[in-house]
């Protein structure tokens, strides 16, 4: 596959590139499908019905779906009593293999690019600041990074793709939603790229395969990160 870049973008502002990690940076070892089931699961042990499930079983929709159901009918208390546990069997899958991690082919060139060019590098997951911190060191992208941002820094309805998440990245670096550009592997990033209005990168080496992306209509479509230092040559 070719590089895909829409004729309308305008890197020549370009200060910095938000990355998503799994997926985009590095070759998950995380088994989602437990993930996920192990989510469901907790949240149907707090009461959730089952019907307020998500029922494609997308874990962020269950989520949200889940805090607004409790918001009505739980006492005090049950936000941080359900987070903890969701957190807990979350970072349970996520720490399994994390030591197996490694880098996409091409993520360390790109990110040395982007040195080279004085463009800073942040990070933007929803995996837990634990298994984000030694998935980095395995995979030997430590301490490449301005700014990371992880799933348990923060409330967990204001995790991706809840846009705000993007937007305290823009902050953590002093930069406006238009300064950056966000690289990611699933419909998650790019939604959250969508509401804070930051151009989005898409990257093939994720879950999701080329028809999604011809569907959603990134502004840009590589084939991994190792792409990037072409798309941004010439459009600086």
């Amino acid at each position: 596959m070719n590089v895909k870049v829409n004729d309308g973008l305008d890197l020549r502002g370009l200060r910095a590139v938000v990355f998503d990690m799994d997926g985009t940076l590095i070759q998950s070892t995380i088994d989602f499908h437990e993930m996920n089931r192990q989510v469901a699961e907790t949240l149907l042990q707090h009461g959730l019905p089952q019907d307020i499930l998500d029922p494609s079983g997308r874990v962020n929709e269950s989520i949200v779906r889940a805090y607004a159901y409790f918001k009505m009918h739980s006492q005090d208390g049950w936000a941080e009593r359900l987070e903890a546990d969701l957190n807990r069997v979350s970072a349970e899958v996520e720490m399994a293999r994390v030591e197996e991690t490694l880098a996409v082919p091409g993520a360390a060139s790109a990110l040395e690019y982007l040195q080279r060019w004085g463009i800073g590098a942040a990070v933007l997951t929803r995996g837990s600041r634990a298994y984000t911190e030694r998935a980095l060191r395995a995979a030997g992208l430590e301490g490449c990074f301005h700014t990371v941002l992880c799933r348990d820094d923060h409330p967990l309805t204001e995790a991706k793709p809840n846009p705000l998440a993007l937007q305290r990245v823009f902050r953590s670096l002093s930069l406006s939603n238009l300064s950056c550009l966000f690289v990611g592997d699933h419909e998650t990033d790019y939604l959250c790229a969508r509401g804070a209005e930051t151009p989005f990168a898409a990257v093939l080496t994720g879950s999701h395969g080329l028809d999604v992306w011809e569907r959603l209509r990134p502004e840009v479509l590589m084939q991994s990160v190792a792409d990037l230092p072409g798309v941004l040559e010439g459009r600086l």
